[in-house]
């Protein structure tokens, strides 16, 4: 049973084919498959552990994502990869 299948039986709502929104409002976002990235392992060893409405959940590192979007390349595409080039670059200075 996909993810999105699971969520509809706990009482979301389709939004759109891989979005659903729960019950307090939250969008969730299903993604099945990442263009240009390694194995879902080598990906998970990368990420962030952040709190998030007290579970621990995995978050892949910007540089990751930028990768992702520059392989996919999108018409949306161009705009996010500025951003986290300026973001990284606001990063790396402060931690200068």
């Amino acid at each position: 049973m996909s993810p999105v299948n699971v969520a509809l039986r706990c009482g979301a709502e389709m939004v759109r084919n891989t979005i659903v929104e729960l019950s307090d409002g939250m969008l969730v976002n299903f993604i099945y498959e990442v263009t240009g990235l390694g194995s879902f392992a080598s990906e998970l060893r990368k990420a962030h552990k952040l709190r998030f409405h007290g579970c621990e959940i995995p978050v892949m590192p910007l540089e990751s994502i930028r990768k992702s979007k520059a392989a996919v390349m999108r018409d949306k595409d161009p705009a996010h990869i500025y951003s986290i080039d300026e973001t990284l670059r606001l990063l790396r200075k402060q931690k200068r």
